[in-house]
């Protein structure tokens, strides 16, 4: 599963804000990490909300016994 969450929203975790300022590689859009999941596991769904949230799962891999 993956979330995306404007900051108008909600505020980011501190350490991922601190993780993120260590890293020297840009930045990638709310859009293309979507997209990037989206394009990497099938059967996904996804839903934009606004301009403010993006969701997106899949059930891949998911045991039949044991389901999420």
């Amino acid at each position: 599963m993956l979330g995306v969450f404007s900051s108008s929203i909600v505020s980011p975790p501190e350490e991922l804000v601190a993780a993120g300022s260590r890293t020297p590689s840009p930045k990638i859009t709310a859009k293309s990490l979507v997209n990037r999941f989206v394009g990497n596991n099938p059967s996904v769904v996804s839903m934009q909300i606004g301009d403010d949230v993006q969701l997106a799962y899949t059930h891949q891999n998911e045991s039949i016994t044991h389901p999420r």
